[in-house]
Parts: structure tokens; sequence; C-alpha cells
């Protein structure tokens, strides 16, 4: 495909590095020094100019573009620059990042006729939001075309070895391990150990009283949460949990931020002014007694820094926002929940719209590690009544999802598919690839 990406900082430069592989990539960015260090490394065409100027797209009229996508810092320059490559050249799908939480809430990207909207704030809340649910999990990930199946991370704190296949059930599967450092799909006979951070895929209910099985030192409800950072990521997530019913703490040293967390949250939720570094706020306003610590900031290192003096004074559960790939180990390493940051939430949201068929829906897990396709098979389609097997790959696992039950695909049997089957598969990124065509090709 031909890209075009309007925005060279961390999210369009990740984002141009890992598409250049297997498209044509076009750059824009008024930084001349960031384009010529980024042409150095990548084999691109870069355009130093202001996204919002028509003159720079220019060279582009007459001919036909697969995606645009806006992805600066700036809502205003990504908004304007779209509606001009919408005037001015042709291009098949436009996709944009709307760092303003109002944008989600309206229905303006509809009708600047934008085909996909990433709203990063609104989405990484979510993310920290939907742990209320699942207590004790790392993270959660639901999935449209599966209304009451969920994928979860969760720690495990068991002293003796479990059999997977104790777990593996008609309503739970175990997606995934990460194992020092290393990630891999389990295989048949595979034990599960003290320390393991697994995956767990299926039915609600039952993903819950594995939770209670496998760790115990989680809190059982959070009734008490304390933020880190009153930016806009720090007040988002803080109005989803007051929404539940939770008791809300905000701290931050900017007396600004403070004072636009307090109008915002309507004074519903506490809002302390204090600088991070004394430590003994957690004694002086009670932060030690939150059931759940998130630290909020933009700088991984902050935010390991007040996530480690929270499990110092005894709180449970700590959550870290990840904006740097590289410091997503060690957060796991440490026994920080990583979560994704918006900066990461913005590229794995656009890499899995771009990733996705009409029919086949990509979603990215364990820091990018793994790969989940899912194919949901319509009442009108060509397949029902086809019997099917397994992908010719062990390091895959492949599921058809029929009424919340859960059948495994395997290289002996056959499953003839219904109409509202859900093919899914968990997969190591390096066989997207390979699975994708299989799931193509049924």
């Amino acid at each position: 495909m031909d890209i075009i990406i309007a925005g060279a900082g961390q999210v369009g430069f990740n984002l141009a590095q890992t598409l250049s592989t297997k498209h044509n990539v076009i750059l824009i960015d008024k930084n001349r020094q960031i384009l010529q260090a980024i042409s150095e490394m990548l084999d691109i065409m870069t355009i130093e100019g202001h996204i919002e100027d028509p003159d720079v797209y220019k060279p582009f009229i007459g001919q036909e573009y697969d995606i645009f996508i806006a992805v600066t810092d700036s809502d205003e320059a990504n908004i304007l620059s779209t509606l001009i490559v919408d005037d001015i050249i042709e291009v098949k799908k436009k996709i944009i990042r709307l760092r303003n939480p109002y944008f989600a809430k309206s229905s303006m990207a509809v009708r600047l006729g934008i085909d996909k909207a990433i709203f990063p704030f609104t989405f990484s809340a979510k993310a920290i939001g939907m742990l209320l649910d699942f207590p004790k999990a790392n993270n959660v990930k639901e999935f449209s075309s599966l209304m009451n199946a969920k994928l979860i991370s969760i720690a495990v704190e068991l002293e003796e070895e479990i059999a997977l296949k104790e777990i593996n059930t008609d309503s739970v599967v175990v997606a995934g391990i990460e194992r020092e450092k290393a990630f891999f799909i389990p295989r048949e006979n595979e034990m599960i150990k003290k320390d393991d951070i697994i995956y767990l895929f299926g039915r609600e209910k039952d993903l819950r009283q594995w939770c209670q099985k496998l760790n115990s030192s989680a809190p059982e409800e959070i009734e008490k949460i304390a933020i880190f950072g009153a930016g806009t990521l720090g007040i988002e997530v803080a109005k989803l949990f007051l929404q539940k019913g939770a008791s809300v703490k905000i701290i931050d040293k900017d007396e600004k931020k403070c004072k636009k967390a307090s109008q915002e949250l309507l004074n519903e939720a506490t809002i302390i002014n204090s600088r991070f570094h004394e430590r003994t706020i957690f004694e002086e306003e009670n932060i030690s007694s939150a059931d759940m610590v998130i630290a909020t900031s933009s700088d991984d290192e902050d935010n390991i820094i007040r996530c480690l003096e929270a499990k110092e004074y005894g709180v449970k559960k700590s959550v870290a926002i990840n904006n740097d790939v590289n410091f997503y180990e060690l957060m796991h390493k440490l026994g920080i929940i990583a979560v994704r940051g918006p900066k990461m939430t913005t590229f794995y949201k656009i890499l899995e719209t771009i990733s996705s068929s009409g029919f086949i829906q990509e979603r990215h897990y364990c820091g990018g590690k793994g790969t989940i396709l899912l194919r949901k098979i319509k009442e009108n389609s060509k397949l029902i009544g086809k019997e099917i097997k397994a992908i010719n790959e062990e390091n895959a696992i492949a599921l058809i999802v029929r009424n919340e039950q859960i059948f495994y695909l395997d290289h002996l049997n056959k499953i003839s598919l219904q109409a509202n089957d859900t093919i899914v598969l968990f997969i190591p990124n390096f066989l997207e690839e390979q699975a994708k065509a299989w799931m193509e090709d049924l």
C-alpha cells in the first residue's frame, strides 16, 4: 500500500518504521533535522513542510494513495491536514489522532469523512477502568465480535506448578505466557509456574474464578484509588472511576492542573497539590490505604518510582502508564502493572486498523509480542457448513467460539462452521502473515 504519514513524532516515526517493511511510506514534518535522521534509518520518502499547508500536497496530485494518517500533537493541525488531503488528492482511507477527549463524544470525525479516529486518552483511561471489574488482573481486552469473552493477563502467585490442562476448558483458554522476558504460545503439556504472567481468554465468570485461584495478593475489590498526575489522562481515568462509585484522590505538583481537575471533576474527587518527591504524602494524605495507585505521567521512569513507593507503603495494586516499549519489561520485572499510554495506544490502534480487513479483526497483546486474529461467520457466509482444521503451525492456538462455548481446532478433527461462530487465532507476532493467509483462504 501507499501510505502518507503527517507528523514525525514518536507515533509517526514508530508507524513509519513498522509500516515501511511492507508498504511504501511518505513521512511529512516541518522539522528538517528529524526528517534527515529518519531518512538515514528508514527506506522511506520524507517531505519537509507544515502539514496544514496545501502546497505540501501538490506533488501528490493526480496519484491515488491508500491511507493518510495524521498523528501530530495538534488536533487542529491533524483535522485541517485531513480536510486539505480530502480536497486535493485521492485517498481511500483517512486515519486521525485526536487528543482532546471532547472529540470522542462528538460526531465530528464522522461528519468530516474520517474513516478512523483514534482517541488515545479515552482509550487508555478505558483500559485502566476495566481493572475495576477484574481487580486481580493486569490488563483486560474486550472484543466487538465477542460480547461475553475477554482476554486478561494475570501474575501467577501459586507456589506449586499447575498443568495447563487443568485450566483449559470449554470456557477458558491459556492464550500465552510471559516467562523471564520471553513470550510464547503454550503447548498442551506446558506447566504454569510461579511468577508467570499468563493470558486467559474466555467467559467473564470463569475468568474471575481463575483470578481468585492464581493471585491472592491483589485486592478483592477496588474502591479507593490514588492517581498521580492531574493531566488529561489522570482526569479521564478519574471520571471513569467516579462514575463507578469509587473514591478518588489526584496528586499533582502543578497548581493550575489541580484547579482544572477540580473544576472538570466537579469537586467529586480529592485534589492534592504536592510535589511527588515528598514521600510523606503517602502517610499524610493516607495514600497508603488506597486499593490501587495509578501513575499517569508521560515519563516512564517517574511512573516506576511512584509505583515502587506505593508498593513500599503496602498498596496492593500499582499501575504505571507505559509510554516507551523499552520500559515494558522492567515494569513487569518490578511487579508493576504496565498499561499502554496514549502514544502507544495510538500506535497499536492504527496498526490494528490497517492490518484488519473487512472480515478479519486484528489485535495485539503482550507489548506487541502476541497477535490475535478474529473472523466472524456471518449468517449469509459461504463458509457455513464447511469443515475446517487448525492452522498447520504448532506455535498457534486455533479456536471456534460458539454461544460462549470454546471448541479447539486441531490437526486431526474437523469442525463444521455455523452462523455467528467466531474463529479466533492466538499467535506470536512473527506468524501474523501466515496466520492471516490461512484465515483468509478458509
